[in-house]
């Protein structure tokens, strides 16, 4: 996904980021900062990252709008993943740290039940641990999104996809584990729209300080 030079200036205009500031070099991709940086290998393509020290959701929902969408049924967007024993461990850490309330939205119960989901609010945010690596995110993968970038929120880098629904999922990037979040579109323009009053960014922040507590930086 580009922002041509035009998106550019609007997103400064609205003062929604203070800055923008792509990754680097042919090879720039998600890895973590530190000694890690040595061993962690790198994703397929060059991935840019955007921060967000605003609240630029609804300009991100906005963008990827207009760069088209990904589909999938209801059930397949709320199977309970498979982690491998190393993820399925810091699943559950990031689980039993899940808060009861969520942007104001109470907590509920997924069907089936499972340390790997998680949800709140009807509309539902939907949280899955342990995911796969998205397809988007694989070379020579149909799906593959060449120019794929993520954005800040919350000290970690989400990668989005718009849902033929009008919802949007997020994937947590550059963790030891994939934690997808997928937010309702009454709440993915990051407003305070939905039924609940949820703000889909003050939703990922929270879900965000909880990752980094319970799954390391790292790549899978």
């Amino acid at each position: 996904m580009l922002l041509a030079s035009s998106v550019m200036r609007s997103l400064a205009n609205t003062h929604l980021m203070s800055r923008l500031v792509p990754l680097e070099g042919d090879q720039a991709s998600f890895v973590p900062a530190g000694p890690a940086l040595l061993t962690a290998p790198t994703y397929d393509h060059q991935v840019k990252t955007w921060p967000c020290w605003w609240r630029a959701l609804p300009v991100a929902v906005a963008l990827l709008a207009t760069a088209g969408s990904t589909s999938a049924s209801g059930a397949a967007a709320r199977a309970v993943p498979r982690p491998t024993p190393q993820e399925a461990a810091r699943c559950r850490a990031l689980h039993a740290q899940l808060p009861a309330t969520l942007a104001g939205l109470r907590r509920g119960t997924p069907r089936p039940a499972s340390e790997f989901t998680a949800q709140w609010g009807t509309p539902a945010v939907f949280l899955r641990c342990g995911v796969p690596r998205p397809e988007a995110l694989k070379a020579g993968s149909p799906h593959f999104d060449r120019y794929g970038s993520a954005w800040d929120l919350g000290g970690i880098e989400w990668y989005p996809q718009q849902q033929a629904d009008g919802s949007v999922r997020f994937l947590a990037t550059k963790r030891a584990a994939w934690v997808e979040v997928t937010l309702p579109k009454e709440y993915a323009g990051g407003s305070g729209s939905g039924g609940g009053g949820a703000d889909g960014a003050a939703v990922l922040e929270e879900i965000a300080a909880h990752i980094k507590m319970t799954i390391p930086e790292g790549y899978v």
